[in-house]
């Protein structure tokens, strides 16, 4: 039974080497294939970091457009209610503009009829001068 015990004991020892030396070799195996395509590697991982900081400038600036964007749509909703605002005025400026006019054809038209001289008037004006 001792002879047993030391026979499982070898080969649970010889296993644990075995297992090492297929660490050690797994081990140096990648150490090789990354040493290999190191320059590979380091270019991939420069462009990695650079791709994370114009993704995070990017970020930054839609952040930026996203608060502008609020901004404009305020300034535009302001607008269209003074829009709205002067567009009232001005209808109203329009409907003065056509009674002035109006006047102004009417006092145009009665210093023609005072310009000359009508007879029957100064007869009645006479009686009070």
């Amino acid at each position: 039974m001792l002879c047993a015990f030391n026979f499982t004991l070898f080969s649970m020892t010889g296993y644990v080497i075995l297992g090492f030396l297929i660490g050690i070799f797994i081990g140096y195996l990648v150490f090789y294939f990354r040493y290999e395509h190191k320059d590979t590697v380091n270019e991939l991982r420069s462009n990695l970091k650079e791709a994370n900081k114009e993704l995070q400038q990017i970020n930054g600036d839609i952040d930026e457009y996203e608060q502008q964007n609020v901004i404009l749509k305020e300034k535009v909703t302001e607008l269209l209610e003074k829009n709205d605002d002067l567009s009232q005025v001005t209808s109203e400026l329009s409907k003065y503009y056509y009674h002035m006019k109006k006047a102004s054809e009417k006092t145009k038209e009665l210093i023609r009829f005072l310009q000359s001289p009508d007879s029957a008037i100064e007869e009645k004006m006479e009686k009070y001068i």
